[in-house]
């Protein structure tokens, strides 16, 4: 008897369990805050065998926008804030969905909060010149900036958009004050505001550009090295539209330079490169139309020495393609990977490069042998076609200074007959 009512107890208590497990193992509704006319991404990975979908509840003010959509080993689900949710909770709820039966899996409650002012800079600029400008813009994802301005005064165009980094060219048209009002697209909300005023402002050197650190490497052309040059019309605040600038160097052995002309944003004058490692002063100077040059500023600049692989990435930089790139090889063919890499970017006419065969190693291997084999002197052999595209070839340039570059690529492996 007491054996089979502690049966029955125990029996109880296991339902009792199984009763309180949906409230025990209820999905809590995780909360998002979002800005107005901004987006989120709640997308997830998954097996691609599982399914799911999802609804959303509490949103008869279209406070929110659900794009969702299941694709392969992805459950993509993007959320679009429309308006301030204030007191309403829109929930998204997501479902695992299993024989036709759907299992909470995810909930989401949006909280939307109205658009809020950036603060913007007061820009002074010369009559006739250019300057870039950045705004930071929260909403950017749905919505870009409306400027509203006096066209006669300044002209803005927009030339780039970086995540909430906004950038736009200022040009100053005729002398006058004009506030630059900046609303949402297609909005009437004025997220920001800033004055501009054209007016003829002495010429100096930028604070940030008054120490300027070069870079020399016996092997190439200063003027293609990776940071062996700078633009002096760039380290320019308050250039003039008919003025042309120039420097002397206290050292002039140190530098040299060549003309270039104004852009939309600087203005005519000398693009300066290393000729050598050390420290100088270059006095810059200012000649404006008919009047006689005068001195604006001074700039402490450093030349180091740059390594050996710097030599090798600048000659990188004019490969648009690379070499791998549609190098197509058959069964029994040889490619010479160490040729090319020699002349594309160690040793390059165009550049002026040049290094002594004792001045570096080159080494190279491939993951699959028996598809495309590498020889101690770099030359590629195909064996065969690559139906799976799983070989690669790694090769590691190691200079005398101890600079070293490592890269890879894949061949385009193609039967005899294909050019046929």
């Amino acid at each position: 008897m007491k054996k089979t009512l502690s049966f029955l107890l125990s029996f109880v208590l296991v339902l009792s369990v199984f009763s309180l497990c949906p409230a025990a193992f209820a999905v809590t509704a995780q909360k998002k805050t979002m800005l107005q006319y901004t987006s989120l991404n709640l997308t997830f990975e998954k097996d691609e065998a599982d399914k799911y979908t999802c609804s959303v509840t509490n949103n008869n003010g279209k406070y929110i926008s659900v794009d969702a959509s299941d694709d392969g080993n992805y459950f993509w689900l993007m959320v679009t804030s429309n308006k301030a949710t204030g007191n309403n909770k829109p929930t998204i709820t997501v479902y695992k969905v299993k024989d036709g039966k759907k299992t909470t899996y995810k909930k989401y409650q949006i909280v939307v909060n109205p658009v809020h002012k950036v603060k913007m800079k007061n820009i002074k600029i010369n009559k006739g010149t250019g300057k870039r400008i950045k705004l930071i813009n929260p909403y950017y994802d749905c919505k870009d900036y409306n400027l509203e301005y006096n066209k006669k005064i300044i002209k803005i165009t927009q030339y780039l958009y970086d995540g909430d980094e906004a950038y736009y060219t200022l040009k100053g048209l005729k002398k006058g004050k004009t506030t630059v009002k900046a609303y949402l697209s297609g909005t009437k909300k004025l997220i920001g505001s800033f004055t501009v005023t054209v007016g003829d402002y002495k010429a100096t050197v930028k604070k940030s550009k008054q120490n300027i650190t070069i870079y020399y490497n016996p092997h190439i052309s200063s003027k293609y090295l990776e940071l062996g040059t700078f633009n002096l019309g760039e380290t320019i605040y308050n250039y003039h539209e008919n003025s042309v600038y120039t420097y002397t160097a206290k050292n002039a052995k140190l530098v040299g330079y060549n003309s270039i002309g104004k852009t939309e944003i600087t203005p005519k004058s000398v693009r300066i490169f290393s000729k050598g490692t050390g420290k100088t002063t270059l006095t810059v100077y200012e000649k404006r139309g008919k009047a006689k040059k005068k001195k604006i500023g001074t700039i402490n600049l450093s030349i180091k020495k740059a390594k050996d692989s710097a030599v090798f990435s600048s000659n990188m930089e004019l490969d648009n393609d690379g070499i791998f790139y549609e190098n197509f090889i058959s069964p029994s063919e040889s490619y010479d990977l160490k040729s090319a890499v020699v002349n594309r970017y160690i040793n390059n006419s165009q550049t002026g490069s040049h290094f002594k065969s004792s001045e570096y190693t080159f080494t190279a291997k491939s993951n699959h042998p028996e598809i495309i084999s590498v020889d101690k002197n770099g030359v590629c052999t195909c064996h065969q076609i690559d139906k799976d595209g799983v070989h690669k070839i790694t090769y590691t340039v190691t200079f005398k200074d101890g600079s070293k570059v490592t890269l890879s690529g894949a061949f385009d492996t193609v039967d005899e007959d294909f050019w046929n």
